[in-house]
């Protein structure tokens, strides 16, 4: 059955921590990518008719032991949400740090590219916000290039946030991120950041005295 089940069901998986550094690490390319805010419901990921399982109702149980009764699976049975739970939100108590949730549908809603299953989100102010990696150097030349994107950030719908390490931790912290369509501005705003980003680094101790 396991060919049947990746023919009809897709999985959309989030996280509830944005500034979790060991999932930037692992799935933003060592924090040189970004993390976009969700709001799950302008999304249509809470309708019910949209979704098998709503973000509501995709939390993911962490276990420390493998559930040892057998599911019987059948195409019947495949779109049973109770089954669809017990096989497609449980995992090893080692992956929760991921404060994981996962949001499933039929692969039938969804577009088809290639092998890549794709649901697009009509109402781009579903997005709250997006989170800047640190090592991220070209999240600028991204949003000039989606016009749609540009008007909601410059009309603040859409929240930009820095991510820095706190003070003397590997813990993350945010402020916000400021963004100019205009290249003048940008050139002398990029000065001063490189001002505040060098000072803030010796406060970290991460340059030498």
């Amino acid at each position: 059955m396991r060919y049947e089940i990746n023919q009809s069901l897709a999985c959309l998986c989030l996280s509830k921590n944005p500034l979790n550094v060991l999932m930037w690490s692992h799935y933003a390319d060592k924090h040189q990518g970004f993390v976009v805010a969700i709001d799950t419901e302008k999304a249509g990921f809470d309708d019910e008719a949209k979704c098998l399982i709503t973000a509501p109702k995709g939390d993911v149980v962490y276990l420390g032991s493998r559930i040892k009764s057998k599911l019987k699976i059948s195409q019947k049975n495949i779109y049973d949400t109770d089954i669809i739970s017990k096989l497609l939100l449980t995992k090893s108590s080692h992956w929760q740090y991921e404060e994981e949730i996962r949001i499933i549908k039929k692969t039938e809603s969804l577009h088809k590219e290639g092998t890549v299953l794709i649901d697009k989100i009509i109402d781009l102010k579903s997005v709250t916000g997006i989170y800047i990696g640190i090592n991220n150097k070209g999240f600028d030349e991204i949003i000039k290039n989606n016009n749609i994107l540009e008007t909601l950030i410059l009309n603040k719908t859409v929240q930009l946030y820095q991510c820095e390490f706190k003070k003397s931790t590997w813990d993350l912290a945010i402020e916000g991120y400021e963004y100019t369509k205009y290249p003048h501005d940008m050139q002398r705003m990029d000065v001063f950041d490189s001002v505040a980003k060098v000072l803030r680094a010796m406060e970290r101790n991460h340059i030498g005295d």
